[in-house]
């Protein structure tokens, strides 16, 4: 398959074991009592353990980050590829139903100040939903947590790989808290797996499950024409994946705003 990786930066390639997760709050920053269980935050995820269970789990994968700290800025740098994105696990009850909020996923791009939001995924959506996008140059990837839509407490989170770019909006929303909220693994072949926390300090739990993300390049045409021809056909494996009609966030737009 001809398909070229995007390039993660901010952060370096760190090992864990899985016995860390028997002892919450130790090693990776992501490492945490999940508020589903002590064994359910995103490295359960990855390893197939706990309560945390997506279909076909990696692993331990490294991760990326700064010792034992979060990473304050990761951002990566598009190799001209399309990349596909899909939703491996939803553990978070911000899923939509009333009068709970939904997450929403999806990549964005800061120039000049202003910050562009894209629409990928979002949390009410069927495990296994997936969206291609085209990056270009420098982006990052932003969760948008909306909690009690339509009271007097509705909260807008924005929550950006780059945690500097974080902010609120809402008449219930306090401040941001400053921290990371995207964990990113990397995976073979050019993958990454990004496990969200999607509430901030102190009510969230930060075992970065809340939404589970695989991002891969998507091979190029020729190359899927490669693989369909002679004997290539017959070792050939099709995924079946569930693609929504709407691959939206909030309102279906793109979104800007301007950092100050």
């Amino acid at each position: 398959m001809s398909a070229y990786a995007d390039t993660l930066n901010g952060a370096t390639l760190q090992s864990w074991s899985p016995t860390v997760l028997n002892s919450p709050g130790t090693g990776p920053y992501w490492n945490n009592l999940s508020g589903e269980g002590p064994l359910h935050n995103i490295g359960s995820c990855l390893t197939g353990t706990g309560n945390c269970q997506i279909a076909n789990p990696p692993g331990a994968l490294s991760y990326y980050g700064n010792g034992t700290a979060a990473p304050f800025n990761m951002s990566f740098t598009s190799s001209g590829t399309a990349q596909e994105v899909s939703l491996l696990g939803v553990f978070t009850t911000q899923t939509g139903v009333t009068p709970l909020g939904t997450d929403y996923f999806g990549w964005y791009t800061y120039n000049n100040g202003v910050v562009t939001m894209n629409p990928l995924l979002n949390s009410t959506e069927a495990i296994g939903s997936y969206s291609t996008f085209l990056p270009t140059g420098n982006y990052g990837f932003y969760l948008e947590n909306v909690q009690s839509p339509g009271t007097s407490y509705t909260a807008n989170y924005f929550w950006f790989t780059d945690s500097g770019l974080d902010y609120t909006s809402g008449p219930g929303a306090p401040p941001t808290d400053g921290l990371q909220h995207f964990s990113i693994f990397g995976g073979t072949n050019g993958t990454f797996y990004l496990g969200l926390e999607d509430t901030p300090a102190p009510s969230g739990d930060f075992d970065y499950n809340d939404m589970v993300i695989e991002l891969q390049p998507v091979p190029e045409p020729s190359s899927f024409a490669l693989m369909a021809g002679g004997v290539g056909l017959l070792s050939l494996l099709f995924r079946v994946v569930f693609r929504s009609n709407s691959q939206n966030g909030e309102d279906g737009n793109n979104r800007a705003y301007q950092q100050k």
